[in-house]
C-alpha cells in the first residue's frame, strides 16, 4: 500500500514469557495489521500468526490466523456491516451483526473498535465481535462494551456476558500501552 504510515510494536504477557511483535500499516486505502504471537507458559504453549485488513475508517474486512506447526488456520471476510463468510464464500451466521475481530491472544484487536467507534470522553457503546479463541481457533459471536474515560489515553473494555471489565491505557494511536492482569507494551520497533 503506497503512501502507508508504518508501525511496529511489541507486547509482553502480564506474567510468564508471552511475546508478540505487529507490524501495522496504514494507507488511505485501508489498514492492515500483521503478527506473530508467541504463548509463554505451560498453559499457553502455542505460536501463531494472524493478519487483519480493515477499510479506512476501521471496519474489518478479513482475519487470517494460523497456529504454528498445527492444521489449525481460520480465514474469515465481512462486508464491513456484520455479514460474515468463509473464505470460500460459505455464509457464517453465528457471527451476523460483528464489525471488529478480538482474538484473545492479543492486545492489538482492542484497537479495532477504539479506532473505529471514535467514542467521546464518557461515551459508551455496546458491539459484537467475532470471538476467535486460541489456540484452537474456535470463532464465536461476543457481546462487549466500550467506554472511553479519558480521552486518547484511557478505556473501559468490559465483556457483557462474563462481566469481565479492565481499563486500559492506550497511547495516541489507540495501540494498548497497559492491559492490566493481561499485557504491557514493551517496546517500539
Amino acid at each position: 500500500m503506497s503512501g502507508d504510515h508504518t508501525i511496529r510494536a511489541r507486547w509482553r504477557r502480564w506474567e510468564g514469557l508471552g511475546l508478540e511483535h505487529l507490524v501495522l500499516q496504514e494507507g488511505p486505502l485501508g489498514i492492515v495489521a500483521e503478527a506473530a504471537v508467541i504463548g509463554g507458559d505451560a498453559e499457553e504453549d502455542f505460536a501463531m500468526t494472524y493478519r487483519i485488513a480493515c477499510g479506512p475508517d476501521w471496519e474489518v474486512r478479513t482475519l487470517e490466523a494460523r497456529i504454528v506447526g498445527m492444521a489449525c488456520s481460520i480465514q474469515i471476510a465481512s462486508d464491513g456491516l456484520g455479514a460474515w463468510t468463509t473464505a470460500g464464500g460459505s455464509p457464517l451466521p453465528a457471527l451476523d451483526g460483528a464489525i471488529d475481530v478480538d482474538i484473545m491472544a492479543t492486545p492489538f484487536t482492542n484497537t479495532l473498535p477504539i479506532r473505529r467507534l471514535r467514542l467521546d470522553e464518557g461515551q459508551s457503546a455496546e458491539i459484537t465481535v467475532a470471538y476467535v479463541s486460541v489456540p484452537d481457533l474456535a470463532l464465536s459471536a461476543s457481546r462487549q462494551r466500550y467506554t472511553c474515560l479519558k480521552s486518547g489515553s484511557l478505556y473501559r473494555f468490559e465483556s457483557v456476558e462474563s462481566g469481565f471489565s479492565r481499563d486500559i491505557a492506550i497511547d495516541r494511536l489507540g495501540l494498548v500501552v497497559e492491559y492490566p492482569d493481561l499485557f504491557r507494551r514493551v517496546a517500539d520497533a
